[in-house]
């Protein structure tokens, strides 16, 4: 743990302008909290998809912290633009999931985010990267992936965390159609979907890998094994007790490399398949993925015994 100073705390609040009046005026509360610590707090709104990747670049170079305020693709924009800065990541949790902040234990009151942004104190936690994306918690392949490109923006936005109950509904009759190959470091596996973390939470506080630690330079690779969709609504009923990852169809690889790609190698032919990295479709299969060595300062309390 370290504390940034924050006398002379230049400070940026990354947020997108459509996500509602609601999510302004926290905002506007967290900016006053800050001026009661002495901190001035500018805001940068985006101005539609990726728009954050693209701009911070320019930006960062003036700024101690940039904070990203929104959900997992909110702060997914955010870790690309400032790859490569040295500034330290924010996170003012607002979106329809955050399953970074959760991770790091943060608060949701306004003062409380403002006392810890204000407090300047930071932990150093790993990223990864896919296909040359930068990701903060997780990669999911099947059917994962299926469930997050089935749900628009636009839905999301009517019918926030109903839109994907919907979508895994939808989707489930397809599970068990589609296997993949992973190369974990040196070990080859397969599986019928794979969920790659470096944390242990999933879609919200549910914890899924129990041995995760988002402080050490490892991914957990999650795969499902069995071509059964009622084993497979099983592992998803027992997830929200925390007992999805002890399943017999189960198994958990730690690596800092994985490939993954369609299995066998001929189903390559058959439709793409989507990748998903924290929450957001970013592309296709195959997937190179690996654990970025160089550690992200991110303001949080310290990790929990």
């Amino acid at each position: 743990m370290t504390n940034v100073p924050h006398t002379k705390t230049r400070l940026l609040i990354v947020l997108n302008p459509t996500a509602g009046r609601h999510k302004q005026d926290h905002i506007n509360r967290i900016m006053a909290a800050l001026q009661k610590h002495g901190i001035s707090a500018e805001v940068y709104e985006t101005r539609g998809p990726g728009d954050a990747i693209t701009a911070l670049p320019k930006l960062t170079p003036d700024f101690d912290i940039v904070v990203a305020a929104g959900g997992d693709g909110t702060v997914n924009e955010v870790l690309n633009g400032i790859r490569g800065s040295a500034v330290t990541l924010g996170i003012i949790p607002c979106g329809t999931t955050n399953v970074l902040a959760t991770e790091l234990g943060l608060p949701g009151k306004p003062e409380a985010i403002a006392a810890l942004l204000a407090s300047g104190q930071t932990r150093d936690i790993h990223t990864g990267d896919v296909n040359g994306r930068r990701f903060g918690m997780m990669v999911g392949i099947g059917y994962d992936a299926w469930v997050v490109a089935g749900v628009s923006r636009e839905l999301k936005q009517k019918l926030g965390k109903l839109a994907y109950v919907l979508s895994m509904v939808r989707e489930l009759r397809h599970f068990g159609s589609r296997q993949y190959q992973l190369q974990i470091d040196d070990s080859l596996h397969t599986a019928t979907s794979v969920v790659a973390t470096l944390g242990r939470h999933y879609a919200g506080s549910y914890v899924f890998a129990r041995s995760a630690r988002i402080d050490e330079p490892l991914i957990d690779v999650l795969l499902v094994q069995t071509l059964s969709r009622w084993a497979f609504l099983l592992m998803l009923l027992a997830l929200p007790l925390g007992l999805a990852e002890k399943l017999p169809f189960m198994k958990t690889v730690k690596g800092r490399r994985v490939h993954i790609s369609p299995y066998p190698a001929d189903a390559a032919e058959a439709p793409r398949e989507s990748i998903q990295a924290d929450g957001d479709s970013i592309g296709y299969l195959p997937a190179e993925l690996e654990v970025i060595e160089t550690p992200l300062r991110v303001l949080a309390p310290p990790p929990r015994a």
